[in-house]
């Protein structure tokens, strides 16, 4: 008996839907890939990226590997995990100085933030945790309009060039990749906590990322 129409279309978006349903660890096949995912969760996501750099002849490696999983599975949408071959991307093990395994790298906004090396479940959980918990602090806008909004309404001496100058200096301390020259991060919250000192309440933030 032939497969009505609906069938066959309801058959095709469930093998779409499988197709693309993106794997809790995701296993790195090129250096080119892990760059571009690199830049992604810098700029768009604001995730961290934990990586295990193994080898398939490691005992350790091979111990850890389900913890790693599992890990990635309570952290899903907090967090980003993949793993990297050292046997098949040289190029990336070198990079990072990896010199025994399992090594786990904890990048945020681009930039290594914390690594350790060995099969330590406890190391593994408080290093993701602590990775974690700085991406959310750190996930704050500073909108060059609602600073000069602020300077407004707290400082009319202050000219537009003169807020401008302020929140060019908050863009250049932040060491996280930001291409859209945005003050973010750390350093929004630093400025807004010094400016609340100054003149008892600061400028609203909003989350960079959603």
């Amino acid at each position: 008996m032939p497969y009505s129409p609906i069938r066959i279309a309801l058959l095709l978006l469930a093998t779409l839907a499988i197709a693309s349903a993106r794997p809790i660890v995701r296993h790195i096949r090129s250096t080119h890939e892990f760059d571009r995912l690199m830049k992604k969760h810098a700029t768009q996501t604001g995730l961290p990226v934990i990586v295990d750099f193994y080898s398939d002849g490691c005992g350790p490696c091979r111990m850890i590997a389900p913890i790693f999983k599992k890990l990635a599975k309570e952290m899903e949408g907090k967090a980003v995990f993949v793993k990297v071959d050292t046997n098949a991307l040289h190029e990336l093990s070198s990079r990072y100085h990896v010199r025994s395994l399992p090594t786990f790298k904890f990048f945020l906004g681009g930039k290594k933030v914390q690594e350790f090396s060995g099969a330590g479940e406890g190391q593994l959980r408080q290093f993701t945790q602590n990775v974690v918990s700085q991406a959310e602090f750190e996930n704050v806008l500073l909108t060059s309009e609602e600073l000069t909004k602020y300077y407004g309404e707290k400082d009319a001496s202050k000219s537009e060039e003169d807020v401008a100058k302020i929140y060019k200096r908050c863009v250049d301390q932040v060491k996280s990749d930001n291409p859209d020259k945005l003050c973010v991060g750390g350093v929004a919250r630093n400025l807004v906590k010094s400016l609340k000192k100054k003149y008892g309440d600061g400028p609203s933030t909003e989350k960079r990322f959603e």
